[in-house]
């Protein structure tokens, strides 16, 4: 394994965990979005109230696979502005 001039690899590329010298993450990329979120939600809940409403009927598996739903939004809602104070 070679040692660049400069430390790093041989190729001059860096690490994919190492940010170069001046460049600096966008925290908007990392961020999901509100589209993205409400993807994850929907999904969440379809798969919820197709796995859970034959087994206990589909009232109840449609209110609770839109309350998980629910929920999995709010929740990605919070990582991501967590991640917005993170990065300020």
């Amino acid at each position: 394994m070679g040692v660049g001039a400069d430390g790093g690899s041989p190729e001059g590329g860096h690490s994919p965990d190492e940010q170069p010298h001046g460049e600096r993450k966008e925290p908007r990329a990392e961020l999901l979005g509100f589209r993205n979120r409400l993807i994850v939600a929907v999904l969440f809940a379809a798969a919820y109230i197709a796995t859970f409403g034959p087994r206990t009927g589909f009232l109840p598996g449609v209110i609770s696979g839109v309350l998980g739903g629910v929920v999995i939004f709010l929740l990605l809602k919070e990582v991501d502005a967590r991640r917005k104070r993170r990065h300020r």
